[in-house]
């Protein structure tokens, strides 16, 4: 069997397992509508708020980014104990069926397996919460809200953005160049030859620049050198 007619029989048999009850509208609605509640309800008791507050708004951006990256790398594509089922969802079934030769969604019951489950963000809801309090107990109400607030801003933005990186290249959103750059960011990682090491975010790679893990041919060469001279030679 060609290596073409394994892919599309494999990318039929992942694409199968989607629930027949699935709504990619729902899928889609659901989150974004908790999300931008959320999102709003914060905002609405916001009060006189200082300028050391709204820097909770980029630092709040730069820890997800920090978690988007390491979870990112160290769970969805390792097999760990407890985590595992992250593990096949991601590298055993999405990486499978879009590749970097491969990116494009066909139906949009493909949303099934792009998106984040439904109720992940009210999990990332209650992760939050906590963190929260805290701040809200060392610092103020205000910094409190604007992280929760911008917490769901970067959990819609993963979604929406993983969501266009794997739409198809035809549509209004596929032909944004903001999107393309960073579609081809991703796509790089969708490599099956790179993703375990390269382009990690998501959404922007401020932590693969940070780590220095964006994908490059001179880069990989590098690194592949290093690895190389550090490997015991034989006698």
């Amino acid at each position: 069997m060609a290596p073409s007619d394994i892919y599309e029989t494999r990318r039929t048999e992942i694409v199968g397992t989607v629930p027949r009850w699935y709504s990619a509208g729902i899928h889609l609605a659901v989150p974004t509508s908790i999300g931008l509640g959320v999102m709003i309800a914060a905002a609405i008791g916001l009060v006189h708020v200082r300028l050391v507050e709204w820097l909770t708004i980029p630092a709040t951006l730069f820890a997800a980014f920090a978690l988007e990256w390491r979870a990112h790398k160290s769970i969805l594509h390792k097999r760990l104990p407890g985590l595992s089922l992250l593990y096949e969802r991601h590298e055993l079934a999405h990486h499978v069926i879009y590749t970097d030769e491969a990116m494009e969604m066909r139906d949009r019951r493909e949303l099934f397996l792009i998106l984040m489950p439904a109720y992940a963000i009210v999990l990332v809801f209650l992760m939050v919460v906590p963190f929260a309090l805290l701040l809200r107990s060392v610092a103020s109400e205000n910094a409190a809200r604007l992280m929760v607030a911008t917490s769901m801003y970067f959990f819609l933005t993963y979604e929406w953005l993983h969501m266009a990186y794997h739409l198809p290249r035809t549509t209004r959103i596929g032909r944004n160049r903001v999107i393309g750059a960073l579609r081809e960011l991703h796509r790089r990682h969708h490599d099956p030859r790179l993703m375990r090491r390269w382009n990690f975010n998501v959404t922007v790679p401020v932590f693969d620049w940070i780590h220095g893990s964006i994908w490059s041919e001179a880069r990989e060469k590098s690194r592949e050198s290093r690895r190389a001279t550090r490997q015991p030679t034989s006698s």
